[in-house]
């Protein structure tokens, strides 16, 4: 048996903690939790340290350790500086020494927060303070779920080692109740309800509006199961957002927002929750899409494909070429056996393949996802939405079971290899015992 000694710390905004070994599973600071363990049977013990004096004996003994920082943004790390905390006024030189002989390995982990942002803004400070600590760049670690991370190092000019990891996506498998959806593959004769699915919480991502308003406008809502959570109180903002991006969707004149708004007003779009059960729950969960009942299930049963909003659409757009994220929405219609269109940055079907998992082309168009430019990416993805929508319910019964095989692959792939290989790379990198 190995052991893994090793300092967890999370480092927040304005505060930072030691990240605790506990009983229940929590998706926040679960990666060393015995089910993520278990998941590849790694014979392993985990020795959780919580003061610097226990890196010392273990150093002075020749014994190999870790230093393991959940980050949230590299902004945190650099303007609250954890170097400066670590080794500021000559402190624990002996863990330098460990970091850059091998015997220590300082790691830092951006799993459930997007970093692409702050990297270009941050990086360099960040470079700064290593090289101020006598720390070399390629002695650190960096996990990340960012798109074309292989390219990171050529990007952010940089001797770090960044290394793909999806924990979300791992995580979500023993965080939330999945849609026990498995008997939708066994009833071959059974028509759903609804042709689509799409749940959307924060309406403040650009995306998530214009789509609700080309549903919207096109008559498309009845026919799927819609969750939108339109907040009046942000009516000001939301009308904004929809005026001033209209160089990255399509332009709509202020009568025509005003309509929808008005119409959004009085017609509260939810599918399991609304917005007063949302609150009620929110001592047990931060988004709608973490809770799942008996409405959330039906939903999932009763619909045929899933139009999937991530959380970025126009950041490939933007100055600095910002890379997107598949997260854990991801693993809803994998598990659920649904085919989807994923309104995200473009490649984001190109990296499931990566990850390999199959898409769904040529049964779902998905010429979109090679498209950089966001307004042609998102006319084309509303393009294909309409033409499945414009099939009869034997039409789009007989399309879905003709993806058969590419569903049962991805529901089986993500289960019994994609999880299993996301936490072996992540163990890979530590250092051990």
């Amino acid at each position: 048996m190995k052991t893994l000694n090793v300092y967890p710390i999370d480092w927040n905004t304005d505060e930072h903690w030691i990240i605790e070994a506990r009983d229940e599973f929590d998706w926040v600071e679960g990666m060393f939790h015995k089910k993520i363990i278990n998941e590849i049977d790694l014979d392993l013990k985990i020795n959780h340290l919580n003061k610097f004096e226990q890196l010392e004996k273990l150093s002075k003994e020749r014994k190999p350790y870790v230093i393991f920082v959940k980050m949230y943004q590299l902004e945190y790390i650099t303007e609250r500086s954890i170097l400066k905390h670590f080794f500021g006024y000559g402190k624990n030189k002996f863990i330098i020494d460990d970091i850059n002989s091998g015997k220590c390995k300082l790691i830092f982990a951006s799993l459930t927060e997007f970093c692409n942002y702050d990297y270009f803004i941050y990086m360099n400070k960040f470079k700064k303070q290593l090289k101020h600590y006598n720390i070399s760049e390629e002695k650190i670690v960096i996990f990340d779920f960012m798109n074309n991370l292989e390219n990171a190092k050529k990007k952010f000019d940089t001797n770090i080692q960044f290394k793909y990891f999806n924990w979300l996506m791992v995580a979500w498998k023993h965080y939330i109740n999945i849609p026990k959806t498995i008997d939708n593959v066994k009833e071959k004769d059974y028509k759903r309800e609804k042709y689509f699915i799409t749940l959307n919480k924060s309406v403040k991502k650009q995306h998530r509006p214009f789509l609700l308003y080309y549903l919207w406008k096109n008559d498309l809502l009845d026919k799927g199961f819609v969750s939108f959570f339109y907040e009046k109180e942000f009516k000001s903002a939301f009308k904004d957002n929809m005026t001033n991006s209209y160089q990255e969707f399509v332009r709509l004149s202020e009568n025509e927002i005003d309509k929808f708004i008005d119409w959004l007003e009085n017609n509260p779009l939810y599918v399991d929750v609304d917005k007063k059960e949302f609150e009620d729950n929110k001592q047990y969960s931060g988004a709608p899409n973490e809770i799942f009942n008996d409405k959330t299930d039906n939903a999932y049963k009763n619909s045929y494909f899933n139009i999937l909003t991530e959380s970025s659409f126009i950041e490939s757009n933007t100055e600095f070429d910002l890379d997107f994220y598949v997260n854990e929405r991801n693993s809803f219609p994998i598990t659920a056996f649904q085919p989807f269109i994923a309104v995200n940055g473009h490649h984001h079907m190109k990296k499931l393949q990566e990850l390999g998992f199959k898409t769904f082309h040529p049964h779902i168009d998905e010429t979109y996802d090679s498209i950089q430019n966001s307004a042609v990416r998102f006319y084309l993805i509303t393009k294909e939405i309409s033409r499945l929508c414009s099939m009869s319910k034997q039409e789009i019964h007989d399309w879905y079971w003709e993806m058969e095989d590419i569903l049962k692959h991805n529901h089986t792939y993500y289960y019994k290899e994609f999880i299993p290989k996301q936490i072996k790379g992540f163990y890979d990198e530590f250092i051990y015992e």
